[in-house]
């Protein structure tokens, strides 16, 4: 191989090399993210303004708090950024439940389930 040649090859590889590493470190961090299920809207559909949240930062972790003061049960779970989210927990009115994640993670919203 000329000199030439080699270097194109080393430059291939090289920028191969680096489209793995940035899909790996995609993959790692969950901005990579899969198709939606067929549950379609309802399952990505925001909770109603009467399923209250309040998140507290912590020195080292966030808590979300989901209280349901609707007057129907309601199914919903806590979506996180860089995090994974809650299960989907069903409250009856009145109910509470809380969520804690470590302080990379954002809070992203309150889905029904």
């Amino acid at each position: 191989m000329g000199d030439i040649e080699l270097r194109t090859f080393s430059l291939v590889k090289r920028s191969i090399a680096v489209g793995v590493t940035g899909l790996a470190v995609l993959a790692m961090t969950g901005t990579a993210h899969a198709a939606p299920s067929q549950g379609g809207a309802q399952a990505r559909a925001a909770a109603p303004s009467c399923v209250k949240v309040k998140v507290d930062k912590g020195i080292i972790s966030q808590t979300a708090y989901v209280t349901n003061r609707c007057s129907t049960t309601k199914r919903v779970k806590v979506r996180w950024s860089f995090a994974p989210d809650s299960g989907c927990n069903t409250l009856k009115p009145g109910q509470k439940f809380k969520t804690k994640r470590g302080l990379a993670a954002q809070f992203d919203g309150v889905p029904l389930c």
